[in-house]
């Protein structure tokens, strides 16, 4: 199943967000839940991390609450705010997924 991870930063956490981007970085990867989609998320001048938006896939919710909660954004105290929403792609986005990733999201095994 896929999941949206929607993340704002702490007033005022730009430094420490910049110090904590390698090990936020290595864990991206480093866990049983799946990367699909990250990247920064930035305010109206293009550049400025103001959060983050991760989707994943993963057998279920708390392996998705473990996975960002100890992210070490969260951990050091960047993140403000952690939402996580289950995710199901409109078939007609335009950016497609692979078969694998389909099937999960339709319930297929």
């Amino acid at each position: 199943m896929l999941w949206a991870i929607h993340c704002l930063d702490a007033p005022g956490t730009a430094e420490l967000r910049a110090a904590q981007r390698p090990a936020h970085s290595a864990r991206l990867r480093a866990t049983p839940v799946r990367p699909v989609l990250y990247g920064p998320l930035v305010d109206t001048d293009g550049t400025t991390a103001v959060g983050s938006l991760i989707v994943v896939e993963a057998a279920n919710r708390e392996q998705v609450e473990e996975y960002a909660f100890a992210d070490p954004f969260a951990v050091s105290g960047v993140w403000e705010r952690i939402d996580i929403q289950a995710f199901t792609p409109s078939q007609r986005s335009p950016v497609r997924l692979t078969e694998e990733a389909a099937r999960t999201t339709e319930g297929r095994p």
